[in-house]
């Protein structure tokens, strides 16, 4: 007798139902009238090949049958389950059937347009007209305006010198730049004595305005009309500085365009002065400061909008709060 000899359809069918023991195939050999000896079995089903897709082919030279849900472990015996998930010991849990295909991606999940500045905004390479940009002719009148009312509410009649005249466009403009620079430079913890120390720090801020007067200038900085706070600010406690953070948040959200991957999360901005909203974060590197949630482009950390957090006072519509600052 042929040792060889492949299985027929009857013996295939019981191997698929896991009928592997000397009894079954004692059985099915003696309706067959042939003789199976143990190890052609073996060699037979070590020829089965399972596709992912379910289908069982190459069971023999000649003949080849498809069937389902079904697999070989290995060891060489085939299992079924009637179950769609089984879990492993270890929790994880295991699916015995191929997923389906979820098919064509929706369109509105397809993000069209690539990351980076606007069209407008591409065409702008020197440094300053980047500043510009962000800091428009609004915003620095609006705080040339409210800065010069405070300066005249502040000046004394001896106060003759230039270092406590009213401030202009340009010199505002001064001022930020200043400000933006040391943050760059990482010169924003020294002190005033320090940054304007040409043996310190260099001559790039004394050079722009002389350190009393950056001091007054300082001091005398606003973004809003003083007189209108005490019945204003009973429902914003960020109404001092809400029209100019308005302007300046629009901006950032005009001149980019985000990618599809963004990210929302908080940042802690060091300040130990005044401030009703004013928190403390032992956690953090700054332990005071102001807490702003930003949402920022993930590949390039640009961020396009930001809220602040205003403690007890925030209005968050009596939905959660993440959910208020995600929304």
């Amino acid at each position: 007798m042929d040792r060889k000899k492949c299985l027929d359809d009857t013996q295939i069918a019981a191997l698929l139902q896991g009928l592997t023991d000397d009894s079954d195939l004692s059985d099915i050999n003696s309706e067959s009238g042939d003789e199976v000896f143990e190890d052609d079995v073996q060699s037979d089903v070590e020829d089965v090949e399972v596709e992912q897709s379910g289908e069982i082919s190459n069971l023999c030279e000649d003949e080849q049958a498809t069937y389902t849900d079904c697999h070989v472990s290995s060891k060489s015996r085939i299992r079924t389950f009637s179950v769609p998930k089984i879990r492993s010991k270890n929790k994880y849990c295991w699916s015995t059937s191929k997923g389906k295909d979820t098919g064509k991606v929706s369109a509105i999940n397809i993000v069209q347009t690539a990351r980076g500045p606007t069209r407008a905004c591409k065409l702008l390479l020197e440094p300053l007209s980047c500043f510009n940009l962000f800091f428009t002719d609004a915003i620095i009148l609006e705080l040339v305006t409210w800065t010069n009312t405070e300066i005249g509410l502040n000046r004394k009649s001896n106060m003759t010198k230039a270092t406590f005249g009213d401030t202009n466009i340009h010199e505002i403009r001064a001022l930020i730049g200043i400000l933006v620079l040391t943050a760059a430079l990482k010169d924003n913890h020294l002190t005033t004595d320090e940054i304007f120390n040409s043996n310190f720090s260099g001559t790039r801020y004394c050079s722009t305005m002389s350190r009393d007067r950056f001091n007054f200038l300082i001091r005398c900085l606003r973004m809003d009309d003083k007189s209108l706070r005490p019945s204003l600010q009973i429902a914003d406690r960020f109404m001092p500085v809400r029209k100019v953070w308005d302007m300046f948040i629009e901006q950032c959200k005009t001149s980019y365009t985000p990618g599809s991957h963004t990210t929302i999360d908080e940042q802690l901005l060091g300040f130990r002065g005044r401030c009703p909203f004013k928190m403390y974060i032992p956690n953090k590197p700054n332990k005071y400061g102001i807490k702003i949630v930003m949402i920022c482009d993930s590949a390039t950390k640009y961020m396009f909008n930001a809220i602040p957090y205003l403690g007890k006072s925030t209005n968050n519509h009596g939905i959660p709060l993440g959910e208020y600052f995600v929304k």
